[in-house]
């Protein structure tokens, strides 16, 4: 596992020239596949978000991206899904959860008024690890300020990331716009 430096060297040349107080995604291939830009002219979107995902990201990486994205970006919220990668690899789910945690920590400590998201995952080759882990990630934003955006309804065909971003689309809104609506 090791991050693509072509991707992340792009990322923080485009972090120069992005809008603070803005909505970023990080995760790692499911997410970095899904067309943001499109599905957010769809769907009306004001915020502005970015999409920082790469690919086959693990969350025992994600430690130094998601430090760059807080202090450059200064986002108003941050959408994370991490854990495929190391799943898929056959990392144990404890170990993943924990570092999970260990980055919501992180975070906190970097900025008190950053809002997490949590996202499920949705694509895992073991349904069952899927399931647990999910639960788990459940678990950890329970009783905390970090919200859980269950994705586990989005369909695992092409029109899946369409699915996930309408579930996901609330997340990414301006909170009070959404209170007017």
């Amino acid at each position: 596992m090791s991050i693509n430096k072509n991707e992340l060297a792009n990322y923080k040349s485009l972090n120069s020239l992005a809008r603070k107080n803005s909505v970023v995604i990080l995760g790692a291939n499911y997410m970095k596949e899904m067309p943001v830009g499109e599905l957010k002219q769809v769907f009306g979107i004001i915020s502005d978000i970015y999409n920082r995902s790469l690919s086959d990201l693990s969350v025992f990486e994600a430690r130094p991206i998601l430090e760059d994205i807080i202090t450059q970006l200064c986002p108003k919220k941050i959408i994370l899904q991490l854990g495929e990668t190391d799943l898929e690899k056959g990392t144990d789910v404890d170990k993943v959860i924990a570092e999970v945690s260990s980055l919501l920590n992180t975070i906190k400590k970097m900025d008190r008024s950053l809002k997490i998201v949590l996202v499920s995952i949705n694509n895992l080759t073991n349904k069952q690890i899927e399931t647990e882990f999910n639960i788990r990630l459940s678990s950890i934003c329970t009783g905390s300020k970090v919200q859980f955006a269950d994705i586990t309804s989005a369909a695992s065909d092409d029109s899946c990331r369409i699915q996930t971003f309408r579930l996901l689309r609330y997340f990414m809104s301006d909170d009070m716009l959404l209170q007017i609506m």
